[in-house]
């Protein structure tokens, strides 16, 4: 993979993981477009590698159609579609509305739907194409994330492995990736503010394990981009989890139950 002066799309282009790969690319010598529906934050990245910022909600198929039509007219073919925008869960758990979930079905898992089918046929046709998508340790081991995170995650990277395993052979290349806690809004962190350290907004997140940096999963990214592998995991422990989890299902469901009791201060 070479993204020199071709064309790459990042969505949540204007914060945490997002920027950091809208930011890695452009240093590759991309023509980045940086897509939010944030849209002070997109145009300030944007402003800052050199590239286009587009206002896209991912949720919306038309939307996602609008910012590849507007990327291939600013820069050329999409070389590299980077799905990663994201939303914590709606509503509680099966307390959840139908709207509630609707919504994050529509942005955590829908979007790299309507994505793939903006990129992928022209990809196929070129013979080349990447696809990275940010998905979350949610999607290979349950956990402390909520319901409609968890089942948007687990089907985003189901639709990973279908896209790679039914396109490696015409050029596509696809891969995921799966952080524990990376230090973003999603964990407290204002990027307008000076940054003191990770998880510095958010103190209760010390029970959860390691806080990894957006800079080195954007780097784990395109080094995996460029290798052809398919799950970049950043939090080592994650894939140590998920071996149990197929080594012993039941005893592994067991063992996580008695965990998340024991971090609700639940009588174990």
């Amino acid at each position: 993979m070479d993204p020199r002066d071709r064309c790459v799309v990042v969505t949540g282009g204007g914060h945490g993981i997002g920027r950091a790969l809208a930011e890695r690319f452009a240093r590759d010598g991309a023509r980045v477009v940086v897509a939010d529906v944030h849209d002070a934050r997109a145009e300030k990245i944007a402003t800052r590698i050199g590239g286009i910022a587009v206002h896209c909600d991912v949720g919306d198929p038309d939307a996602v159609r609008d910012l590849v039509a507007r990327a291939v007219d600013a820069y050329g073919p999409v070389y590299a579609f980077c799905s990663n925008a994201g939303i914590t869960d709606q509503g509680p758990d099966l307390g959840s509305t139908p709207e509630q979930v609707r919504t994050i079905v529509d942005v955590n898992l829908l979007a790299h739907v309507w994505a793939a089918q903006a990129v992928v046929p022209a990809m196929l046709a070129q013979g080349e194409g990447y696809l990275a998508q940010t998905i979350s340790s949610a999607g290979l081991i349950g956990g402390p994330a909520g319901m409609g995170y968890t089942l948007t995650k687990q089907g985003a990277i189901g639709f990973a492995e279908w896209l790679a395993v039914n396109h490696a052979h015409r050029g596509l290349r696809v891969t995921c990736l799966c952080p524990n806690l990376v230090n973003t809004g999603m964990t407290g962190r204002d990027e307008d503010a000076p940054d003191d350290g990770p998880a510095a907004g958010n103190p209760h997140l010390a029970g959860f394990g390691d806080v990894v940096e957006p800079e080195l999963c954007a780097d784990m990214t395109v080094d995996a981009l460029r290798a052809g592998r398919f799950l970049v995991l950043p939090h080592p422990r994650v894939g140590e989890s998920y071996a149990r989890k197929a080594a012993d299902y039941d005893t592994w469901i067991d063992g996580t139950n008695r965990r998340l009791r024991r971090m609700r201060g639940e009588a174990v």
